[in-house]
């Protein structure tokens, strides 16, 4: 399908994969794992190479948002091992 003129002068199609999972953040302000991120944004979490591929993104994602400051992420202890959990940083007030 052909681009749009307004997509051809900002250079992008949609919103990145960043943009996505940070919005999905900020709209629910509570801390998610990358399983629950994943389902969140539409995706699926068989095990299959394509997800598997899809889930490497969205972690590689999660990882730049978290070095940028926008995520804050924590290991939890669970039951049977320990989860990383994130979590949108909410705007400072001044």
């Amino acid at each position: 399908m052909p681009l749009s003129n307004e997509e051809w002068d900002s250079g992008r199609t949609a919103d990145t994969l960043e943009g996505r999972i940070l919005k999905f953040l900020k709209i629910n302000m509570k801390p998610f794992s990358l399983g629950e991120i994943i389902s969140g944004l539409g995706y699926s979490t068989d095990l299959n190479v394509k997800n598997i591929v899809e889930t490497f993104a969205i972690q590689n994602a999660l990882d730049k948002l978290v070095k940028e400051g926008n995520v804050t992420a924590r290991t939890i202890k669970q039951q049977i091992g320990e989860q990383v959990y994130y979590k949108a940083v909410e705007p400072r007030v001044h």
